[in-house]
């Protein structure tokens, strides 16, 4: 009792404590805003299993949505991206936006036991400023970054008035919080529950409640601003226990519905007594209606109240684990002609302010819009649920690049940010992918040990090569070998059993010229020379190796107690380029093998490298999640980009050279405006 009372006391009075205060206005960073940044130029991808990250502006004309540490902001009309980040580098978990449209808030999450942050944006002045044809968001949008909760940030939620934000930490936190919006102080806090909570959602016309809901329990809560105080009563729900993952609030105030993970939307009474002294009886207490005997496969992961126009009664939509989406009456029953069954968990239902249709965003992170009238789901978008683990543009073109991906390669348009192309290899991870040099075919690496080739028009196996390696085939290179033609070429290989291998590829047949074992451990990258006579593999037995290909047989080799994760020629081939886990990024002789400096490339490995044709600038990324612009010959960062909320698994330069593209463990393709710009400045 004495502890439980401690902690609602120091959490009560967080606006006395120096340590909850915000972040000064001074360290606050835009993404835009200083010179020294890449700017975003688009996105592909989208966060789905974050539960109802995706989100309607007041206006209709733009849509929310989270992509790893930036909330990206879509124009419907023109099609245009805009980007939020406020420099924390770490994944969104929760996004929300007031009623009146004037705020949207985003919470994070973070590795171990350190404070992950509430971000507040002035989302209207972001508006304002962009529907006058600019193309970046000005300074002055971020307003505060809150730091009270543990590792994770569960929910966030606006009051009625805009006045108020509301907090839910996450499992190892469960504290809520209330803070005041114009100011950014915390006003109050409380523990949410002696279980876990997972959502919270003010009432619509009062802006002293709100409702939580999470492991067997639901709570309405009072807030008393003046003392100030939290003060819940619990929701009665007699023997019924359940797991609740969503909720929603009917427009009267009068139900809360909550989704839970045994496939049932239960109804609630949220009628309550203002707080009254303990010796009061109480006259309205919270307490459970009913359910859904009818349940959903995989359980409710998503639920909104929406409003018959006809008769007035609120009706549920209820989206599914298993991908259903249906509509249901006041009394919870099915309606069968109002019902649709999409592609993944349904993790997002964002209504549309006209009433006539909403969004639907699902766990694979696909975007449906669908008609109340027809409930005919039509796709919008499509992106990577996994980990985007290569990516390679045509050598002749910067209209296109090819991504590979958990049991798929899909081929994207660059200017219109749209999939081309899906090739599906179910439950296998493709780790590299290349493009022949007269673009007919796409050449994959996989996790069974195969190396496969695709015709890029209709996505067809065109050969496949069986036991390529023993184990996994981690990465490849095509060699530009003096005499290949489009009906025999050449290509490099290397596996997770340690073996580099060299192929020359027929129209008919394929067959192995080398292999060759010297490395220990896995070979996580390969790199041919132009001519295509000498190729060096990166290990991760702490070695690059420069191979003869002609002959069969080593060079010479790069040896550093590291784990080699990247590497590269320089455009005249008088120097390679590594990036490797101890941070470095290496600088090596290719002449005798011998290094020639070392320079810190970042907070933690580094994991890949791309240079510019003119070999003036190198592009590097790696697991503290920055893309870096670096000058070759003083080994000085010019420019660096955020955006990114895990591993950065690759970057590469566009032909043209004026977009770098990066993916990462996220699953997002994030797309960077001309770094060159940024080098001369």
């Amino acid at each position: 009792f004495f502890f439980f009372f401690a902690s609602s006391f120091a959490i009560n009075t967080l606006n006395t404590h120096p340590s909850y205060a915000t972040i000064p206005r001074e360290s606050r960073v835009v993404l835009h805003s200083m010179n020294d940044q890449l700017s975003l130029k688009s996105v592909i991808g989208f966060t789905g299993s974050v539960n109802g990250g995706l989100h309607y502006t007041r206006c209709g004309r733009f849509v929310v949505f989270p992509l790893g540490s930036v909330v990206v902001l879509r124009s419907l009309v023109s099609k245009k991206q805009f980007f939020l980040d406020a420099g924390v580098g770490k994944k969104i978990s929760c996004v929300a936006i007031s009623k009146d449209g004037s705020f949207l808030a985003t919470g994070h999450e973070t590795p171990a036991s350190f404070k992950a942050e509430v971000t507040v944006w002035g989302l209207k002045k972001a508006i304002d400023y962009i529907s006058n044809d600019n193309d970046v968001l000005p300074e002055g949008c971020l307003l505060h970054v809150l730091c009270q909760h543990h590792k994770r940030v569960e929910a966030v939620d606006f009051s009625c008035d805009s006045q108020f934000l509301t907090s839910l930490g996450g499992q190892d936190d469960n504290d809520i919080v209330v803070w005041n919006v114009k100011t950014g102080a915390a006003i109050c806090g409380a523990q949410a529950s002696t279980e876990f909570a997972h959502c919270v959602r003010w009432i619509n016309k009062r802006n002293d409640r709100f409702v939580t809901c999470g492991v067997n329990h639901a709570r309405v809560w009072q807030v008393d601003v003046s003392m100030p105080k939290l003060h819940p009563i619990d929701i009665t729900m007699g023997s019924i226990r359940r797991v609740m993952q969503c909720l929603c609030i009917s427009e009267d105030d009068s139900f809360a519905y909550t989704g839970n993970k045994t496939g049932e939307v239960i109804k609630f009474n949220i009628e309550r007594d203002d707080i009254k002294p303990f010796n009061e009886p109480e006259v309205n207490h919270p307490s459970l209606v009913g359910y859904n005997r009818d349940r959903f496969s995989k359980g409710v992961k998503s639920v909104a109240c929406i409003v018959n126009p006809e008769t007035g009664n609120t009706n549920v939509i209820a989206g599914a684990g298993d991908g259903t989406v249906q509509i249901l009456n006041p009394d919870l029953k099915r309606i069968p002609s109002h019902e649709a069954k999409l592609h993944g968990a349904i993790t997002s239902i964002a209504l549309h302010p006209d009433g006539q249709s909403f969004l639907v965003g699902t766990e694979s992170s696909q975007r449906y819009s669908i008609e109340i009238s027809t409930f005919t789901p039509e796709l919008r978008e499509t992106c990577h649920a996994g980990e985007i683990f290569d990516v390679r543009f045509p050598r002749k073109t910067s209209e296109i690049f090819v991504t590979a991906s958990e049991q798929d390669i899909r081929v994207w348009s660059v200017s219109k940010r749209r999939e081309l192309l899906r090739i599906n290899v179910p439950n296998l991870n493709c780790y590299a992918v290349d493009i022949t040099a007269a673009g007919d075919s796409i050449i994959s690496a996989w996790s069974d040990g195969k190396i496969r080739a695709f015709f890029p028009e209709s996505g067809k196996l065109q050969f496949m090569i069986t036991d390529a390696h023993c184990d996994a085939v981690k990465s490849l290179a095509i060699c530009n070998r003096a005499g290949d033609t489009k009906t025999s070429w050449h290509l490099v290989s290397g596996g997770a059993d340690g073996r580099v291998r060299f192929w020359q590829i027929h129209e008919k047949h394929q067959s192995m010229i080398h292999s060759m074992k010297e490395h220990r451990d896995e070979v996580n990258a390969i790199a041919c020379n132009s001519n295509g006579s000498q190729a060096i593999s990166a290990s991760a037995d702490g070695s690059c190796i420069v191979w003869d290909l002609q002959k069969g047989v080593r060079i010479h080799a790069l040896y550093a107690p590291t784990v080699f994760n990247a590497v590269c020629y320089h455009p005249d081939e008088s120097q390679y380029i590594t990036a490797s886990a101890n941070n470095k990024i290496g600088f090596w002789d290719a002449y005798d093998g011998n290094p020639i400096r070392f320079i810190d490339g970042g907070e933690s490995d580094m994991t890949c490298l791309d240079i510019e044709v003119a070999g003036t600038h190198f592009v590097s990324g790696g697991a503290d999640k920055n893309v870096s612009v670096w000058h070759y010959d003083n080994g000085k960062m010019v420019a660096s980009g955020k955006g990114h909320s895990g591993t950065i698994n690759k970057v590469t330069i566009s032909p043209d050279q004026n977009t770098v593209v990066s993916v990462g463990s996220e699953g997002g393709i994030f797309m960077w405006r001309d770094f060159r710009a940024n080098a001369s400045n």
